[in-house]
């Protein structure tokens, strides 16, 4: 049986050190040690380790809670956070992240296997949970597209229009609730009061959501204009098949920034079923700061 693969991230050299030494005697891999945030991301992207250690407190401009909000936003990992505080504000930044564990330092050897192992096992869990929802989803979604109202003299275009309006009504039942219902907690616990910090929520959670169904996503931010990026596909070779497939991801986008009452809109730039590398959808929003 392969190792699980641990990726430490702490920016006491001593500290991390002995860190790796307890896990390489549980029989861990350590892929790499880094020592801050934004290390922390960049490894992870480039590793994709099993579990993330996470110190809550990092030297430089992103703490560890940052760091692991930016992975959580792209990859399906795990976080332990390590820390020597307690303090409730700390705490509750920590909690939004959902993290699979809480270690207070100093730890003993018996202590740090027993959350790496209760970790591993859950986030399994919840990958087998993940993907029969993909599998619900996508049994539901070709039972929708063959049962969809539509008029053989109607264009492609028209058909398409269709569908979106089609889609945009599900959603309004199926999802608008828990929209909601978390990007409203998030602004809450946060005290976000203003409109970019509401608008970057937003992206936040549409990031999350499409993590949920295995999709990795990225923005690259240009002044007013954000580019967010889908970086696989689990249903590629259906999407080919059947290029309306795409339509229910763009749907959720677009029907998702219309709750908001934001100003702006939002375009599809390309799909990976249409052989481009990424799917891309623009986001302009002029109430952001100006491309230079």
């Amino acid at each position: 049986m392969a190792k699980s693969r641990i990726l430490v991230v702490e920016d006491e050299a001593i500290v991390a050190m002995g860190i790796k030494q307890k896990l390489e005697e549980l029989d861990y891999e350590v892929v790499d040690i880094v020592f801050t945030g934004e290390d922390a991301v960049q490894t992870a992207v480039q590793e994709e380790p099993d579990l993330i250690l996470m110190d809550i407190v990092l030297k430089g401009s992103m703490d560890g809670i940052e760091a692991a909000s930016k992975i959580r936003n792209q990859l399906d990992i795990p976080v332990i956070y390590l820390t020597a505080y307690s303090d409730e504000e700390v705490l509750e930044r920590a909690r939004i992240t959902e993290p699979y564990g809480y270690i207070i330092k100093p730890f003993k050897k018996s202590e740090l296997n027993a959350n790496l192992e209760m970790a591993l096992y859950k986030h399994a869990e919840d990958q087998k949970k993940s993907e029969n929802v993909k599998k619900q989803i996508l049994a539901d979604f070709y039972d929708f597209l063959m049962n969809m109202p539509t008029s053989a003299d109607q264009s492609d275009v028209e058909i398409r229009d269709t569908l979106l309006k089609l889609f945009a009504s599900r959603l309004e039942a199926d999802m608008r609730p828990r929209f909601e219902k978390e990007l409203g907690d998030t602004v809450e616990e946060k005290g976000i009061n203003d409109i970019e910090g509401i608008y970057n929520a937003y992206l936040d959670w549409v990031a999350q959501l499409f993590t949920e169904f295995g999709i990795q996503t990225k923005i690259d931010a240009k002044g007013k204009v954000h580019y967010f990026k889908f970086l696989n596909c689990p249903w590629l070779e259906d999407a080919k098949k059947k290029p309306v497939f795409c339509l229910n991801c763009q749907a959720m986008i677009q029907q998702s920034f219309d709750w908001t009452g934001m100003e702006g809109k939002v375009e599809k730039r390309g799909t990976i079923a249409d052989g481009r590398d990424n799917c891309i959808f623009k986001f302009n929003v002029p109430f952001m700061e100006k491309e230079k």
